[in-house]
């Protein structure tokens, strides 16, 4: 096996665009049925996009974050929905892989493409500690890509031997443990399949259990690189799909313009006579080149930081979560631009470029994307304000 981490964009680029006329033909039917068919998961699985976060020396891609916002961006070229699973599949595996050898072995010992899921949120959830470890029992909901996974990584109470529960902790459970309850039902993102997992007294042993601070805060960490890097820090290749259905509904209002379809209640022959729409495409353009210069930026400093093992200031990783803030707004406003050029017919259920829009708006609402919330953190760490806004920073 290969034991020095790689960074394959060309050839993941390559076999993603390979299977995109699978991915493309599959996404109505997984809007229409709430998950991706078998179909376009053999498709991901068989172009290596459930390894991107797995350690080189199990067989894996062990990507950086600047890398996977160039895969997963496109894959959403294709299908949102499906770079949206293998995004949240590619972070859990980040995870998971701090966790240590033996849990390491317990997932990609017998091979590297093993699709994952996660759930940080542990509402409702309990732990009673037995022998060796804690049984599980409760459920989580919006586990995107949870029909693909064969692992998850769910958020759970940590609990004294007394029962009384101490402090949060994540979770690495075999999916075959869980059920599914189909409860995603979502005007965007359909196809994500982001339904309802539920365990019941579930048990998991202690090497698969760790401190969610512990995860936070870096403590233990591995040689790699790669799974040296925060949650709050990795929170920014969510925006990779985001920034593939931006560059679509672009290419596909460009292909109306210049297909010489005629401006509507106008003397204009063409839409692309027209100055506004003219405009409008430079404003666009210019909004997701913005989106993806912020994105990257954010998305090598994290990579290189975590190279040279410095540890970034809160201002610095606060910096991080307003350039994904700041790129879900750009991508908004263009899709939005981009939509007013095309005209009502954008809207037809026929058109691709609705879903793609709702997708989008779904999408960018995501917690870790909130501008309101990144604005927080940033100002109050510009002004030196050590008082927390959220555990995810």
């Amino acid at each position: 096996m290969n034991s020095r981490p790689t960074d394959p964009v060309r050839p993941l680029i390559e076999a993603v665009r390979a299977a995109a006329p699978v991915l493309r033909r599959e996404a109505d039917e997984a809007e229409r049925d709430s998950r991706l068919t078998p179909e376009a998961t053999r498709a991901l699985r068989e172009a290596g996009l459930f390894r991107l976060g797995v350690p080189a020396r199990f067989g894996g891609h062990e990507i950086s974050p600047a890398a996977s916002l160039d895969v997963t961006s496109e894959v959403a070229l294709a299908c949102p929905s499906s770079g949206w699973v293998v995004m949240v599949s590619y972070v859990a595996q980040q995870i998971a892989a701090s966790f240590g050898e033996r849990a390491r072995q317990d997932l990609w010992g017998d091979g590297a493409d093993v699709p994952m899921c996660g759930v940080f949120g542990s509402v409702g959830v309990g732990a009673v500690p037995v022998e060796g470890g804690l049984l599980v029992s409760g459920s989580w909901s919006w586990a995107s890509g949870c029909h693909q996974a064969e692992w998850a990584l769910l958020g759970v109470p940590l609990t004294g031997s007394e029962g009384a529960e101490t402090e949060r902790g994540l979770a690495l459970v075999p999916r075959s443990a869980l059920t599914v309850e189909r409860t995603w039902d979502m005007a965007g993102m359909r196809g994500t399949g982001s339904d309802t997992l539920v365990a019941d007294e579930v048990f998991v042993p202690f090497h698969r259990l760790r401190r969610f601070a512990d995860v936070v805060q870096g403590n233990g960490l591995p040689p790699e690189p790669l799974y040296r890097i925060a949650p709050g820090s990795m929170t920014l290749t969510s925006m990779g799909p985001l920034l593939g259905i931006a560059r679509e509904v672009f290419r596909l209002t460009l292909e109306a313009v210049e297909s010489g379809k005629p401006m509507a209640m106008s003397l204009h022959a063409r839409l692309a006579d027209s100055p506004s729409v003219q405009a409008a495409l430079a404003d666009a353009a210019t909004l997701i080149d913005s989106a993806h210069l912020h994105l990257a930026r954010s998305a090598e400093f994290i990579g290189a930081a975590a190279a040279t093992g410095s540890t970034p200031t809160l201002t610095e990783r606060a910096r991080v979560r307003m350039d994904m803030g700041h790129a879900s707004e750009c991508l908004r406003t263009a899709v939005q631009s981009l939509l007013t050029v095309s005209g009502a017919g954008s809207f037809s259920s026929a058109k691709a470029v609705q879903r793609y829009w709702r997708d989008l708006e779904t999408g960018c609402r995501h917690p870790t994307l909130n501008p309101g919330l990144a604005r927080e953190m940033y100002g109050r760490a510009l002004v030196g304000d050590q008082r927390p806004v959220s555990p995810m920073v």
